[in-house]
Order: structure tokens, then C-alpha cells, then sequence
């Protein structure tokens, strides 16, 4: 049977069509991705905080971005937010340019300033709502310095379910006189040390610096070793202290006669350990305001001498 010139077009046509489809099917099991099709993709990988202060966190994301094109993407700068729970908690800029190579995935450490305000009043939502976890929402704008898939902007989104990590505490509870003389005294400072999280933290190698009324750097100190606090629990950590009495008497005297409270300022620095790997290793920098009230005890030992 011979066919005419046309109908063989048509039958080499049709089988150059069904190669296409052969190759793009295999190509996609290769390199695409099953949800997105061949659309980058981004993944987020284990982060770390490095520091906490009652007002910050300084933390460092690392972002997976995953190419399965068959020509590079350019990216000249991104701009992304990070959202918990609908919430947006992290706003930045990323400067660098990037270079993501055919068929290729890149890791990017993103540095960046977590402000504890929004993070806070969304955590206290989540803690009565008896949560421990949350949706955190990465969206990212990459701006090309050539159009990629028809775009000079590509969006990209992804969601990672993770924990509602709860900032380490440390309050002033008060203090212990175990041998008041006029010359020194030994103080117990007792600090509270409070850990909301579902595992438990080491407070490691805890410096101070006290401020008393209007005496700067009054106290300063660091002790050796730590303390493990519990998942969900709070401890008593004292701290042993030799202060000169005629340094705090200048300052504080006249509010111990008068019956006043005395204001004090602790700066507390110590490094985190954990087996959580987000803030495994992380220094932990608190500034705490309060008051003793409690200088009863000190006015009757001064009346003794």
C-alpha cells in the first residue's frame, strides 16, 4: 500500500508530536517537580538564633531554592515576609545576587531582626489556644535581570509547620544577707528562670551587671557552670555576691530610711544549650527593671552595727 506525500507529512508530524510528549513526560520524572511542574521551588532548612535581647532576635534562615529549568535563573536582589499563622512577624531585604544554574538548587543564609513585639502578642494567642505549633508562611519576590517564563518578577511561597518557640525569662525573685558586715556583705541574688518551651534549656556560664538607684555597675560578676531548666517549668537560680556596703549605702541609704522601694537595672548574658537545633548555642542578652522592696532586713541589720 503506498501513501501519498501529504498523508506521510501528516504521519511524520504526528510522530514528532508523540516524541515531544515522550520526552517532556521522562524530563518532568527527571527534574520536575510533581505539584509546581517545572516552577522553582523553595524550601526552608534548619535555622539558628544567635541572640536574644528583651526587645530582638537576631536569627539566620537558611532558604532552599530548587531550579528544575532547563535554563538559569538570574536574581538581582529579593525582597520576602515571613508570616506565623497569618501574622507577619519578618519583613527584609536580601541585597546579594544570585545565580541558579540549569537543573541546579542553591542554599542562601538569610540574617535577619526578629522584633519581639508582633511574635509576642501572636504566641500569647497561641498559648490560649493551647497550641505548641504553628504555620510559618515564606513568601519571597526574586526580581530577574532577565525575564524568566515570561516574568521580571517570580513569586514564590511555601509553608512549614514548626514550633512556637517561647523566649527564655529571667525575673528577680530577691535576695538573701547571709553575713551582713559594714565593710562587705554576702548576697544570695535569687533569679527565676523561666522556660515555656517544650524541651528543656541550659543556662551556661550566666555573667551580671547590677545597677542599684543611681550607682552604675554597682555589682558585676559571671559564674561557672549552669542551670537545666525543665520543658514548661521555672527555677530558682541563685547567685552568690560579696558587695561593699559603703558603695550601695551611698546610693541606696536614703531609700532604705525613708522606707522607699530601691530600683535596680540586671543585665544578664549566658549562652543557650539545647538538643533543639534552632537555639542549640544561641547568647541570650536581658536587660531587667525592677525594684527591691524588701529593705526592711537591711535597715534593722544597719540599726544592729
Amino acid at each position: 500500500m503506498n501513501l501519498s506525500k501529504s498523508v506521510k507529512t501528516i504521519l511524520f508530524f504526528i510522530f514528532l508530536l508523540l516524541l515531544g510528549f515522550v520526552g517532556y513526560y521522562f524530563y518532568k520524572q527527571k527534574y520536575g517537580n510533581p505539584v509546581t511542574g517545572l516552577k522553582p521551588r523553595l524550601e526552608m532548612g534548619v535555622g539558628r538564633i544567635s541572640n536574644i535581647t528583651d526587645s530582638t532576635v537576631d536569627m539566620t534562615l537558611n532558604l532552599l531554592i530548587h531550579n528544575p529549568l532547563p535554563i538559569g535563573m538570574d536574581v538581582e536582589n529579593m525582597a520576602y515576609t515571613i508570616k506565623m499563622n497569618e501574622q507577619v512577624i519578618i519583613e527584609n531585604d536580601y541585597a546579594k545576587s544570585l545565580l541558579i544554574k540549569p537543573h541546579d538548587s542553591i542554599t542562601v543564609s538569610l540574617d535577619t531582626e526578629l522584633m519581639l513585639k508582633k511574635l509576642v502578642d501572636e504566641i500569647n494567642q497561641q498559648d490560649i489556644q493551647g497550641q505548641d505549633s504553628a504555620t510559618y508562611h515564606f513568601s519571597g519576590d526574586f526580581h530577574l535581570r532577565k525575564p524568566l517564563l515570561g516574568q521580571d518578577t517570580l513569586h514564590l511561597s511555601m509553608d512549614m509547620r514548626m514550633p512556637v518557640y517561647h523566649l527564655p525569662q529571667v525575673k528577680v525573685r530577691g535576695f538573701d544577707m547571709e553575713k551582713f558586715r559594714l565593710s562587705q556583705s554576702d548576697i544570695i541574688l535569687q533569679l527565676e528562670l523561666t522556660n515555656d518551651n517544650p524541651f528543656p534549656l541550659e543556662f551556661k556560664n550566666p555573667s551580671y551587671v547590677i545597677s542599684v538607684g543611681k550607682q552604675e555597675k554597682l555589682l558585676e560578676g559571671s559564674v561557672k557552670g549552669g542551670t537545666v531548666v525543665k520543658s514548661h517549668s521555672s527555677d530558682l537560680y541563685e547567685i552568690p555576691i560579696t558587695v561593699d556596703m559603703g558603695d550601695l549605702l551611698k546610693t541606696a541609704g536614703q531609700f532604705i530610711f525613708k522606707g522607699k522601694s530601691l530600683p535596680f537595672h540586671l543585665t544578664f548574658r549566658c549562652k543557650l544549650a539545647s538538643d533543639d537545633a534552632m537555639i542549640n548555642d544561641s547568647d541570650l542578652n536581658l536587660l531587667v527593671d525592677g525594684e527591691l522592696k524588701d529593705l526592711d532586713k537591711v535597715k534593722k541589720l544597719i540599726d544592729k552595727k
